[in-house]
């Protein structure tokens, strides 16, 4: 037993600790508090009706718009830009630029793998590059990557990427899917079923393909390298996101409402003041930047290969009215090459060909197009002024049919002829076909130029040089926009090639595009990115009260 003055002691000394560990970090005894509310439960299976099927996931290799959608919850870059202009680390911590702009070194992350297990590392990009260039690849991807020399791998972890000369935009055409790494043994081991079952380093991967118009994802467990403007760390929050490929817009909508699916893009545009109104269904509205809607009148046929012809097309054409018809007021009228959401876009553009069908009338007869009373169709040489639009079914050919009506009231003969996408490129291929048309979702000018207007695109990469035009001035104009570090320079360069295109008349803007996601209220976490690509990274499915 303890003497009072040892028990005096003992206890003095338990105080002192006690306040030690207190001065050292320890913790204080607190009031019980009331137990704060759980957080939803963060989870479940999201089913996504998305707006156009695709063949390929194979990001490094393919284009398509839609398909990128899908492609971003299967990929990451090596850097990320969530918002124009601001870069941060993705797969690479840290990266420099020489000052002549043509050399990208990248350290990268240590602690990353592909979702077949394998290392990420420098072999890897080196790798990734390289397919791209291959000519073997046969891919589309290459204006990407613009005037590429080649990849050092200087160690695991660091990479040098050399150019032949200056490539401003490399840093933005990195934050897309399109140069996002792939696994090297992936390529290798899945073979010809590559396309559909990628193997990169994202945060879902491919599950299956039940169906040509169904793809599943499940998420990748090991997943632990989220950027630092993402809310969480580790694996995504949804078991798996099934995307039902329905390009008829109808029948997408008729899901979302049977509860068939609980995501859809694209809803009916006379329906979207209505949704945002319902209780039942957040919608997310943003505008594309890049290329607005546009059709391409073709310079290598007639009629369309007369510049009056292609002038009073523009002059014919209400494009506000067209763009009101088409979206209900959710989208602005196109006028000119550029969006006006992209950096570089010129005003001036907007007063060049205003709405004046008496004076499509006078160049066109000025033209020697002279109106048939009987058809009401002008003709010359015995020729009618006859123009073939080839576009696919759904929104474009709708676009097509009220150009028709404003176009046969100055005598000319615009026929919409609608198949689908894959019919289309055999046709534009081929040549056969007056007008085409013509929609990206696209970051930096360059890329917008370059696959629209530049000579090479006529007959190679995705040919969507659809107006045909081989014009020497367009094509060094974008080569010198390409490598100029200068931003001023560039945006000069920019808006003298947006006024030679439009004096050529070698469009007919229509609308600048808005992607419209609408979803049921239990999807939590939705954000999209730049290009309106959605993040599902953090999105989960809240689940519905028991009673």
């Amino acid at each position: 037993m303890l003497s009072r003055k040892r028990w005096l002691i003992v206890t003095a000394l338990v105080l002192v600790l006690a306040m030690m560990v207190v001065g050292c970090g320890g913790q204080q005894a607190t009031p019980p508090k009331t137990e704060a509310p759980k957080p939803a439960e963060k989870g479940g299976k999201l089913v996504f009706a998305h707006l156009q099927k695709t063949d390929s996931l194979d990001a490094n290799v393919w284009t398509a718009t839609a398909a990128a959608r899908v492609m971003r919850q299967i990929y990451d870059p090596l850097v990320w830009q969530p918002e124009p202009g601001k870069f941060v680390a993705g797969l690479a911590e840290k990266w420099e630029v020489s000052k002549d702009g043509k050399v990208y070194t990248f350290n990268l992350r240590k602690d990353v793998k592909f979702h077949d297990g394998t290392k990420f590392n420098a072999a890897a990009v080196k790798f990734t590059f390289d397919r791209v260039v291959d000519p073997a690849s046969k891919s589309l991807q290459v204006p990407r990557i613009g005037p590429y020399e080649k990849t050092e791998v200087v160690d695991e972890y660091t990479v040098k990427v050399y150019f032949k000369e200056a490539f401003p935009s490399f840093l933005s055409n990195l934050s897309e899917v399109a140069l996002a790494p792939c696994s090297p043994a992936g390529v290798k081991n899945v073979g010809d079923k590559y396309p559909r079952f990628p193997v990169a380093a994202g945060p879902f991967k491919v599950k299956e393909w039940p169906d040509d118009n169904t793809v599943v994802l499940e998420r990748f467990k090991d997943y632990n390298w989220a950027p630092s403007f993402m809310n969480h760390q580790g694996p995504a929050y949804l078991e798996t996101i099934t995307y039902k490929m329905v390009e008829e817009t109808t029948t997408r909508y008729v899901a979302l409402e049977k509860g068939e699916a609980q995501l859809m893009d694209g809803p009916p545009a006379d329906e979207v003041s209505k949704l945002q109104k319902n209780p039942k269904y957040q919608v997310n509205v943003q505008a594309d930047p890049g290329m607005p809607m546009i059709f391409q009148p073709n310079v290598t046929r007639m009629p369309t290969k007369e510049l009056a012809v292609r002038q009073a097309m523009l002059y014919a054409v209400n494009r506000k009215q067209v763009a009101d018809l088409l979206s209900y007021g959710v989208n602005k009228p196109g006028n000119g090459p550029l969006t006006s959401s992209i950096w570089s876009y010129d005003p001036g553009v907007e007063k060049m060909y205003p709405f004046e069908p008496e004076k499509a009338k006078k160049l066109l007869e000025d033209a020697g197009w002279k109106v048939n009373p009987k058809t009401g169709i002008r003709e010359k040489n015995g020729q009618p002024c006859k123009i073939r639009f080839v576009a696919s079914v759904g929104t474009n050919t709708k676009a097509g049919e009220i150009v028709q009506a404003m176009l046969k009231e100055v005598g000319i003969d615009f026929v919409v002829e609608g198949m689908a996408y894959e019919a289309t490129v055999v046709r534009m291929a081929a040549n056969d076909y007056e007008c085409g048309r013509l929609g990206y979702t696209l970051l930096d000018p360059h890329d917008v130029f370059y696959l629209a207007y530049h000579s090479s695109q006529v007959e190679g990469g995705g040919q969507f040089n659809r107006s045909r035009i081989k014009d020497k001035k367009i094509d060094e104009l974008i080569e010198a926009g390409s490598k100029e570090i200068d931003q001023a320079k560039r945006l000069a360069t920019y808006k003298e090639l947006q006024k030679v295109i439009m004096d050529q008349a070698l469009i007919l803007p229509i609308q600048e595009s808005t992607l419209v996601h609408v979803m049921t209220t239990n999807v939590k976490g939705f954000k999209a990115d730049s290009l309106s690509r959605p993040w599902l990274y953090n999105v989960w499915i809240e689940p519905t009260p028991t009673k």
